[in-house]
């Protein structure tokens, strides 16, 4: 038996882990998987007569998953650019009315 350890940047949650765990599965030859999205690796015991590391790797980026790739993600834009309205509001100010204070209950405390 022989065992590989690869690092897997693109596993970081739970479903990452389950379609890793899919892809190596299949394979003829593959006794154990230990796969961890915390720490973004997957541990294969294989038997090496059936089973080459270089075909785990082959499988794993089939399914997505190329070890030591960095995971893409998109590029962040100013907030003012963004062209939403959200960062277009003027300064609002509000008052609070005394009839709501008394309903409120809290009108003792002010």
């Amino acid at each position: 038996m022989n065992r590989v350890t690869i690092r897997l940047p693109q596993m970081y949650a739970d479903h990452h882990v389950l379609n890793v765990r899919q892809a190596v599965t299949g394979l003829q030859g593959v006794q154990e998987i230990i796969a961890s999205a915390a720490r973004r690796q997957v541990m294969i015991t294989y038997d090496e007569s059936l089973l080459s590391a270089d075909q785990i790797i082959a499988a794993l980026t089939g399914a997505g998953y190329p070890p030591d790739q960095q995971v893409q993600l998109a590029p962040i834009v100013e907030r003012s650019q963004d062209g939403s309205a959200w960062y277009n509001v003027l300064q609002r100010t509000t008052t609070t009315e005394r009839r709501d204070l008394e309903m409120s209950g809290d009108f003792r405390r002010y």
